[in-house]
């Protein structure tokens, strides 16, 4: 893969993500050092009205905006018409890496989502293991790139990092830390690749999405169930095949049916509740780093 020459750094694609929107902060004024010597880093804003407003976003969600199916003239939102500017003035630049920032009200820690498990990607996610022990990684790599519809898909290469648990609108030392550790983390990852000197890199463990879950609703459209006590709050620990994930109004609770361990995360995530996602759910893999 040819060097990269320059990094989008990108905040506030949810306006009330505020982790993502103070690095962008600090990056401004100085406070964080973004550029490296081999590449150069733009920060900004993709959603300033939202941002503005404190909300998620006005109109759509930004970050489901991106795919090639969408047609951002047939439906004049505000994210679809900003989907469509970002498209025109960064998704062209070539040798650029897209960093999208994010925080989550899910148990989360720093999370680095890789999108494509291209050798590439697979060697950043060795990187910030290593550097990061405690750090997530998450391939959501089940579509094609072009059919993705996140922000950082709009380019050659993209990254999200998401840090949690952080209510949205709220601001936390701990999860500000985290984001800017992984940052530094993938930007020094990005200067050893374009000067050759990532080393050695180890075999990982990562988590491959599969699904989602979605809670029973009834006639009136409310819940029927809610997160089960042994899994809330409890990101990317196993749940067993017979365990429950679900704890019903009932007295019943709603069981894992699959065949092997699975991996909850964005446990009770706040922003999907109109979506009635109760989590989503990945499987557990060892990464080969070398792997063609």
């Amino acid at each position: 893969m040819d060097k990269l020459s320059n990094i989008l750094i990108v905040a506030g694609t949810h306006g009330n993500e505020l982790s993502g929107i103070y690095t962008h902060k600090l990056i401004e004024e100085g406070l964080f050092i973004a550029d490296r010597s081999t590449f150069s880093s733009t920060s900004v804003i993709a959603n300033p009205t939202a941002v503005r407003h404190q909300c998620r976003y006005m109109d759509n969600d930004l970050n489901r905006q991106f795919a090639t199916r969408s047609d951002a003239t047939s439906c004049p939102s505000n994210e679809a018409l900003l989907a469509r500017q970002f498209i025109d003035k960064y998704a062209s630049n070539n040798n650029q890496l897209i960093v999208d920032l994010h925080n989550t009200t899910s148990n989360m820690g720093a999370t680095l989502i890789l999108l494509s498990e291209n050798p590439f990607y697979r060697k950043m996610g060795a990187y910030v293991k290593q550097r990061m022990p405690a750090a997530n990684i998450l391939f959501e790599s089940h579509k094609p790139w072009n059919e993705l519809p996140y922000l950082c898909t709009c380019g050659e290469y993209g990254v999200m990092i998401e840090v949690g648990a952080q209510s949205h609108g709220s601001l936390q030392y701990g999860t500000l830390e985290l984001m800017k550790e992984m940052l530094t983390a993938v930007l020094d990852f990005v200067e050893k690749h374009n000067l050759n000197q990532l080393g050695e890199l180890s075999n990982y463990t990562a988590y491959y999405y599969t699904q989602e879950i979605t809670y029973p609703l009834d006639s009136s459209g409310m819940r029927q169930a809610m997160i089960h006590p042994t899994v809330c709050g409890r990101d990317f620990e196993a749940v067993k095949p017979g365990e429950p994930l679900l704890a019903t109004f009932f007295g019943y609770d709603v069981h894992w049916q699959g065949e092997q361990d699975v991996y909850p995360h964005f446990i009770n995530e706040s922003a999907y509740s109109k979506a009635n996602i109760a989590m989503a759910l990945a499987e557990k893999q060892l990464v080969s780093v070398n792997k063609p």
